[in-house]
């Protein structure tokens, strides 16, 4: 076991002063030996090796609870981030001891810095944009476009409108590293909004209105034109690639080795697979749900109370499903040196071995 750091500040948490003889009797002995309790903050709270703990972690992040935190309070929560980890050992193997009170408090600023600033540039991302916002900005969307009632000018324009907002939301967390002029933007987003509009329109008019396949047309638009958005908002991550590093076995550094099309390609890839995963549950098992309660006669063809069953049923697959795609792959994804190009074949460690597993950035 690594050597341990223990922390000599409480981080702007105030002592509770001194209690009477009273109110000592009164406290319980538990919370008393909890909050003595050191708790190693030094390494990750969710373990991110294990899809449980990555689970566990886009949970926390995505929370829609973060959306009602300002500006300046996201601001003091990256600054008090920055005080603590400014403390961490360069050796990740070394631990950092704090109390559990201190520990809760870095842990909700730690989330609230990962839910709602940029981690390249630091800077806070537009609230609408944000992946906590991901459940209230698509609940509107997807509930416009599953709408039964839908016509072609109404289907062209709620597609329009889904991905105008993956435009904005990749746009917004994506890899400052591989950045984008205005015009690469406007292409992709021309590229993106007129696939998925074709594919609306082709599907509609092959498909028999009323039937319940139409009902998962907008599922078959959305999946592939979110398939193309992510691919022409990270061209140049296919084209240049995404930097690749290896990790120190003794000190946990990463050290950049350079920069692979090959994991470039996979990155996107497995980013577009997460959309698809994202989209089975919100547009494929609502109309389902909705189409067989309405065999049993358990909600009427038409209304209010099937309106609001749908977006019920829309809502509660956003909010629950969305973790689970996003965490199927790690953030930090792992691959053979062998399957990238020949400069990664020969790279060795601090002890001249050859290094067969390097690491890239999926993004999200």
């Amino acid at each position: 076991m690594g050597a341990s750091i223990e922390a000599k500040h409480d981080y702007g948490l105030k002592n509770v002063g001194v209690m009477d003889e009273k109110s000592l009797r009164a406290f319980p002995l538990k919370s008393v030996n909890e909050s003595n309790e050191k708790v190693d903050i030094a390494k990750p709270r969710f373990d991110l090796s294990t899809y449980s703990g990555r689970l566990s972690h886009f949970y926390s992040t995505t929370s829609p609870l973060t959306l009602f935190y300002s500006t300046t309070s996201l601001q003091e929560a990256q600054k008090h981030v920055k005080e603590v980890e400014a403390n961490f050992s360069h050796d990740k193997q070394k631990s950092f001891l704090v109390t559990r009170k201190e520990a809760e408090r870095y842990w909700k600023s730690k989330q609230l810095v990962e839910s709602s600033v940029h981690p390249d540039t630091g800077e806070v991302i537009p609230l609408p944009f944000r992946m906590s916002a991901f459940v209230p900005t698509n609940l509107l969307v997807v509930g416009g476009m599953l709408s039964p009632s839908n016509g072609l000018p109404a289907t062209i324009f709620w597609q329009w409108v889904n991905q105008s907002l993956n435009v904005a939301v990749n746009y917004s967390n994506a890899n400052k590293s591989v950045p984008m002029d205005m015009k690469e933007v406007g292409t992709a987003y021309a590229g993106a909004t007129g696939a998925a509009v074709a594919l609306a329109v082709g599907l509609t008019r092959i498909v028999t209105p009323g039937t319940l396949l139409a009902r998962l047309v907008p599922f078959a638009s959305v999946a592939s034109a979110g398939c193309v958005n992510v691919s022409l908002m990270r061209w140049k991550e296919i084209r240049d690639g995404v930097t690749v590093f290896r990790t120190n076995e003794e000190t946990g550094e990463k050290i950049k080795v350079g920069d692979s099309p090959a994991a470039g390609r996979r990155a996107v890839a497995m980013t577009a697979a997460s959309r698809v995963m994202t989209n089975i549950p919100t547009m494929i098992f609502p109309p389902l749900a909705i189409a067989y309660l309405q065999r049993k006669r358990v909600l009427p063809k038409a209304g209010p109370l099937t309106r609001l069953a749908d977006l019920t049923l829309i809502g509660t697959s956003l909010f629950l499903c969305l973790p689970p795609a996003i965490a199927y792959f790690p953030q930090t994804s792992s691959i053979d040196a062998s399957k990238l190009e020949p400069q990664f074949h020969q790279i060795k460690d601090e002890q001249g071995k050859h290094v067969q597993q390097l690491q890239f950035n999926k993004g999200l």
